[in-house]
């Protein structure tokens, strides 16, 4: 869920292809072993045999706990492959287990007040059917310091069959009335909406191409774009809901307007974790975190 605070597809890529498959043909292509992608996956805290690796190809088990699929994740960075070129591939769980509750999504920041209020307009509760895996947040702002563009991807994972909606949720600290427009990107389209102008408070549901069964994942990208005459910003935060593999804040800035100071931080369990970044004529800045939340990630700057 995001939740701001102001301040080609590969070549020949088929969708349909399965996760063995879609592994079989990224290990040959990168051309490491399996004992070279293990040692990778240790070096990054995934303890992943060599056997299962072997077993994931065959099609004979594929990764379902967290761990596992936060193997894949390091997998698709190691063997060079698009983020969610595997995870989105991966089908439902081979063995049911006992029924279990959905998990609860932690609170929303107490300075967006309307945001729960906005969720709830849209039917979301407490309990989400589908849950980040992974998302990468790329913010482009403009030469008058407006955050303009925001491209969203999320890999998610179903809690429950026949789960589709993701709840999408932007708020401004200093609205003017500019409204956000959401646009759906690839692998979703935009549901029901609900607009809070006034407040700065927008949100929406994001609905995937098709229902996922339990512990199935899918991937979505969507859009959302504010008016050139929105306010300046000086920050972008992501707030999660429940803990991820990965997330990625990534805000590229315009080159005629660069800032002259930025910091990244982190906040979990209310300890923050904060460092300065020199952009050293870099016209970006990316903030990678990984198997963090519930919490708050984000990047500031001044001009």
């Amino acid at each position: 869920m995001a939740v701001p605070q102001h301040g080609g597809r590969e070549g020949g890529t088929r969708l349909d292809v399965s996760f063995p498959d879609a592994l079989r043909t990224a290990v040959r292509r990168s051309g490491r072993s399996l004992e070279s992608l293990r040692r990778r996956l240790e070096e990054r805290g995934s303890s992943v045999s060599i056997a299962t690796l072997s077993y994931w190809q065959s099609g004979r088990s594929q990764p379902q706990r967290s761990a596992s699929l936060e193997a894949v994740a390091h997998l698709e960075e190691i063997l060079g492959v698009p983020r969610g070129h595997l995870v989105s591939r991966l089908g439902p769980p081979r063995r049911p287990g006992p029924t279990r509750g959905l998990p609860t999504a932690a609170p929303l920041p107490d300075e967006i007040p309307l945001g729960q209020r906005a969720l709830e307009e849209l039917g979301f509760g407490v309990h989400h059917e589908l849950v980040d895996v992974t998302v990468h947040d790329t913010i482009d702002v403009d030469a008058r310091g407006v955050q303009r563009v925001r491209t969203i991807r999320n890999v998610v994972r179903a809690t429950r069959d026949g789960a589709q909606r993701i709840p999408a949720l932007l708020s401004v600290s200093e609205p003017t009335g500019a409204v956000a427009e959401f646009e759906a990107v690839s692998g979703c389209r935009i549901g029901r909406r609900v607009t809070h102008a006034r407040e700065g408070v927008f949100a929406a549901e994001i609905l995937l191409e098709r229902p996922l069964r339990i512990d199935a994942t899918g991937a979505a990208e969507h859009r959302v774009t504010l008016p050139a005459d929105a306010a300046p910003d000086d920050a972008v935060e992501y707030f999660l809901l429940h803990r991820v593999t990965e997330l990625m804040v990534w805000v590229r800035f315009d080159p005629d307007r660069l800032p002259v100071s930025v910091e990244t931080y982190t906040v979990i369990d209310g300890r923050t974790v904060s460092s300065l970044v020199d952009l050293a004529g870099s016209t970006s800045v990316q903030h990678v975190v990984h198997r963090v939340g519930p919490g708050r990630v984000g990047i500031r700057w001044s001009f």
